[in-house]
């Protein structure tokens, strides 16, 4: 249904990169998917902590590019707080599941779901991380 609505776009807009932005954040939502382990996987990612970190630090861009791509000034202000308060909240995202990880001295996902013994001290981290 989405795909199939009409379009509607601003009247000086960049075109290409505001038709183009929407396509480039939904892709990179839908690459979480491939960090997730499961039991028939065929592949092994040695740092899927780092990988996950640098994919959510590219969600700054898809909103700072939609926001320019309109070349509405309104918008890119927005887009410009948006992007500051994405950062912000990534830093504390990252120093929190930064503890377990130095816990059990990895970077791999799946060796962090197989540790429980961390598991029983995330209660208190998802408490700071909501505080925070």
């Amino acid at each position: 249904k989405l795909f199939l609505k009409e379009t509607i776009k601003p009247l000086h807009s960049n075109n290409f990169i505001f038709t183009i932005t929407p396509v480039l954040g939904f892709s990179l939502s839908l690459m979480f998917w491939g960090m997730t382990s499961s039991s028939n996987m065929t592949y092994y990612l040695l740092f899927s902590l780092l990988l996950f970190f640098c994919m959510t630090s590219l969600n700054v861009y898809v909103v700072l590019l939609s926001g320019w791509a309109s070349n509405s000034m309104y918008a890119f202000l927005g887009a410009l707080r948006a992007s500051a308060q994405t950062i912000s909240y990534e830093i504390s995202m990252i120093l929190i599941l930064l503890f377990p990880a130095f816990l059990q001295w990895t970077f791999s996902w799946n060796i962090m779901y197989n540790g429980y013994g961390v598991m029983i001290l995330m209660v208190p981290v998802s408490v700071a991380w909501t505080i925070s």
